[in-house]
């Protein structure tokens, strides 16, 4: 985005923006090319299904990129006087710069960060404008972010100071925040063959446009897989429970990794309910057992933590020794982001984390060994160690934690600095001068060192790569363990039992001994340099065998000495193609295996020109459009078969079946009285209108009301039955999440929601993919005279809405705008006629109450009548002539236009 003073061809711009293709791109935008929302029409091209050349294929996605960046910049631009600041105190060294200390709301720099550097916070987008004396400023990408410090690369260098100078830490500029691009950084690399792995085998296996290419191999067979498959793996299999559709995908998956004589794609398609992640868990343990090198992906970090999080408690169950083994599994992203503290099962395989850990236990001052080294010389020379404690009472061993008996103290060393000045140490004491007794110091700094000695050797059994620690040496590890918890434990200390008592004796010799071995046979454990963290990042990477991250930070696995032989990738149908290659290109990478369902929500795409030239489509959706052979996950087992009975026959051709689980009687739960709440229901409010913001984003009140009125009534079922029960409200916009949230505020407080065993959990439609409830509401926010539904009008989101519910579906709505919006809603209204699921709410006394509360709460609108007519007769005499048999169009539904009811008429 440069100024008017500045060229995006100056040889600083190239200089520091080498290699990177998209920064200098958007560095060479004006301000009025990036406001310009047609600054790429007419450039972007309709990705198409077939490719004549890899280097076609890379391009086709370059300009919808450079549109959907630009997209992203312009609504960020747009609104960036309430873009997050942070003063900036010093530019001496710039490219780095010094930020004012960090404060409640203020911006938080992260890698990939576009910043605008001003020299006055701006108010408005006019204050850019140089022609009309706006601000000055440059536009830069961040680079490295330290404490308080960030390094840029910059369109051109800082030719400008604030107005204030940097005096009493006033800051001096501002960097504003638009927007992360490290996303698109990373898929632009992958697209100009910037990537270390450079691995096209999967790319040209992918572009072969003959489905013959991807049958199986003629010299494997499943029955042959499953013949020289290990009798351990066979039984795990067995274990898992799976259904036959479940069995052939993962047996299939595991032909493919045997098969040395070709590179393979597979595709699981797993609409909802179907036990798609329980395969796909399943799977990656095969592959766990089977030391396959794996790396596993998803679009989203939320889509990542499900997987791995399902899969680590799969893996918890079946470890025959401890936690040795998760040393093999390796979590990674940014935690805060992640949002890894909800998920403190993964702890264990967070990379974080483990960095943090293994530092500890490496250090060469204050690691495993050098306490290890102590409790040796603690139980050999008792005597010896106590008469130093005796030399100087006051002092304590660096071993000491007990705050309540010791205190920070100055000690005159009686020497002088070279300007004279005395040196004062601290050191920690006693607060009395009460000595120990030999028993109680030597029990007293066991304990200590045995707490410490007992965490790092766990920690270095957990935590190490079974390559580097084998499980010989983890049992002698464990065996440490247990005899460090059990040599002084009961024993009464004194100078004479130390070396007298058998029992006391012999643990300690065997405790020497094994700690010895152990100390003996880790010597070969690698020793890290300066940058410590980062190399031991790395060696966590490079020695893992199973991998989880997001898509987009796959990138980091191209900087390390690794080689993945196979690829999953969960969600795929989420993921846009251009992003699943930047996995696609690692080095080692042999078969792939993409797991989704392209009837549910596609990858969020912003700009309107990119999505219409299906930038966001996945390559699971294009693999599946020319007809690549895929494995269906058939048997569904989370739907009341009255619930399920729709989606699938709508966007499944009636080729999955229920569960033995939904079939059974018990599964039909009564939540509330009435036939209008039962396992599914339409309900009709013929109140209401839709409010939109200034967003385009819309509410509907009356739908409100009966959504906080449904809930109030399911709470107090929850207590008054003492039974669990979680309930979901689904909405396409997010004004209607906020007016719900709003009227449900003072209501939560009053029901300590999560208490109980009762929950609420309202989000749009797009939030609710991957989750499920008891119980879901869906308010489709449809009013009187509506032309238009909005979001709801996809089949992915239709699909995504009603298949989240276990128990009870109630979909809240005016059936005449949904009835007559000729799309998947349109069926579906009546399909719960045909059914005799459909109800009017008014008929319910409790939600005409609340209807007639909201119409008194807001003076009702004159009604002008509805051009589309009303629903209550028109389509109750097309569903009875149906049933009668009379003749009627293809779709079964737009016969005749529903007719208009008088007011009074009651349907």
């Amino acid at each position: 985005m440069a100024t008017s003073s500045s060229s995006s061809s100056s040889s600083f711009n190239k200089r520091v923006t080498k290699d990177r293709e998209l920064i200098d791109e958007v560095f060479s935008w004006s301000l009025d090319a990036v406001l310009n929302e047609d600054h790429y029409k007419g450039k972007v091209n309709e990705i198409q299904e077939r490719f004549s050349s890899t280097t076609a294929y890379m391009r086709s996605f370059i300009m919808p990129l450079l549109e959907e960046t630009h997209h992203a910049l312009m609504s960020k631009i747009k609104t960036i006087s309430r873009a997050p600041t942070r003063g900036i105190i010093n530019v001496s060294n710039f490219p780095t710069l010094f930020l004012e200390s960090k404060s409640r709301g203020s911006y938080e720099p992260e890698v990939g960060d576009l910043i605008v550097l001003t020299n006055e916070k701006p108010r408005c987008i006019r204050d850019l404008n140089r022609t009309n004396g706006g601000l000055n400023y440059v536009v830069a990408m961040v680079k490295w972010v330290k404490d308080d410090k960030i390094q840029v690369v910059s369109s051109k260098p800082i030719s400008f100071r604030g107005k204030e100078c940097n005096k009493g830490g006033k800051p001096m500029l501002f960097a504003v925040h638009v927007v992360n691009l490290t996303p698109n950084i990373n898929i632009s690399q992958a697209l100009h063959s910037k990537l270390d792995g450079k691995n096209m085998k999967i790319i040209n296996k992918l572009l072969q446009t003959d489905p013959k290419g991807s049958k199986e191999c003629s010299l494997c067979s499943i029955q042959h897989t499953k013949k020289s498959a290990s009798l351990n793996l066979k039984q795990t299999m067995n274990t898992f429970d799976l259904n036959k559709s479940q069995k052939t995908a993962v047996w299939s998956c595991i032909l493919a990794r045997e098969c040395p004589h070709q590179e393979t794609v597979k595709l699981i398609w797993g609409p909802p309910g179907t036990g798609k992640t329980k395969t796909v868990c399943c799977l990656l343990f095969a592959l766990f057992k089977m030391r396959c090198r794996t790396l596993t992906c998803a679009p989203t970090n939320n889509a990542v933590l499900e997987v791995s999080s399902r899969f680590m408690s799969l893996v918890k169950t079946s470890l025959e020794y401890n936690t040795y083994g998760f040393g093999d599994i390796v979590l990674f992203g940014k935690g805060e982001r992640m949002k890894i503290g909800g998920f403190p099962e993964l702890n264990q395989v967070f990379l974080e984390n483990r960095v943090s850990v293994l530092a500890g236990c490496l250090s060469p001052t204050s690691g495993w060994r050098n306490k290890a080294g102590s409790i040796i010389k603690l139980l050999k020379y008792p005597k010896d160690e106590y008469n130093l404690y005796l030399r100087d009472a006051r002092k304590v061993d660096d071993d000491a934690s007990d705050e309540e008996e010791f205190e920070l103290r100055d000690y005159n060393t009686g020497h002088r600095d070279i300007h004279g000045k005395e040196i004062i140490w601290k050191e920690k004491v006693f607060k009395n001068t009460k000595k120990l007794s030999f028993g109680d110091y030597i029990t007293k700094k066991f304990n200590i060192l045995e707490e410490k000695l007992t965490a790092m050797v766990t920690n270095l059994y957990t935590h190490m790569p079974t390559c580097f620690l084998t499980l010989p040496l983890a049992n002698k590890m464990m065996r440490v363990v247990n005899l460090l918890r059990n040599t002084l434990e009961g024993v009464e200390i004194s100078e004479e039992n130390m070396e007298s008592m058998n029992e006391l004796v012999v643990m300690k010799k065997e405790l020497f001994q094994v700690l010895e071995e152990v100390l003996c046979e880790t010597v070969s454990f690698p020793k890290f340099k300066n940058d410590h963290d980062h190399e031991i990042a790395n060696f966590c990477l490079e020695n893992a065998c199973l991998i989880f991250c997001t898509a987009s930070s796959s990138i980091r696995l191209h900087k390390i000495k690794t080689n993945v032989e196979l690829l999953v990738v969960d969600e795929a149908a989420q993921l846009k193609e251009c992003e699943s290659l930047i996995p696609l290109q690692l080095s080692g990478l042999r078969d792939v295996i993409l797991i989704g369902d392209e009837m549910q929500l596609p990858a969020m795409v912003e700009s309107r020109i990119s999505k219409e030239k299906k930038f966001g489509r996945s390559l699971f959706r294009r693999l599946v459009s020319l007809k690549h052979p895929t494995h269906l996950l058939n048997v569904q087992y989370r739907m009341h078969p009255m619930i399920s009975r729709f989606p699938n026959q709508k966007f499944y051709g009636k080729k999955i079946f229920n569960g033995p689980n939904v079939i059974k009687p018990n599964y039909t739960k009564q939540f509330l009285e009435g036939d209008m709440f039962g396992p599914y229901s339409f309900i009709h409010l013929t109140h209401g209108e839709v409010e939109f913001d200034e967003t385009g984003s819309g509410k509907n009140m009356v739908e409100v009301a009966v959504v906080v009125d449904l809930i109030t009534r399911l709470y107090k079922e929850n207590i008054a039955e003492k039974r669990k029960i979680s309930v979901g409200c689904i909405t396409p916009y997010k004004a209607q999440v906020s007016a719900i949230e709003n009227k449900l505020a003072d209501f939560y407080e009053t029901m300590e929601a999560g208490k109980h065993g009762f929950s609420v959990n309202v989000k749009t439609v797009d939030g609710f993919q991957g989750c499920e409830e008891d119980v879901i509401i869906i308010s489709t926010v449809t009013g009187i005279g509506s032309r238009s539904i909005g979001f709801l009008s996809t089949d992915q989101r239709a699909n995504v809405a009603l298949t989240r519910a276990r128990y009870c579906l109630w979909i809240l709505g005016n059936g005449d705008t949904l009835w007559n919006s000729r799309t998947v809603w349109s069926p579906l209204v009546n399909d719960a006629i045909k059914r005799r699921r459909f109800y009017v709410g008014d008929e319910d006394e409790r939600l005409e109450r609340a209807i007639n509360q909201r119409n008194l709460e807001v003076p009702k609108m004159s009604s002008k009548g509805d051009e589309n007519g009303c629903l209550s007769n028109g389509i109750a005499e097309i569903s009875l002539r149906e049933e009668a048999g009379s003749s009627s169009s293809s779709s079964g539904l737009f016969l005749e236009g529903p007719r208009a009811l008088p007011k009074d008429t009651k349907y």
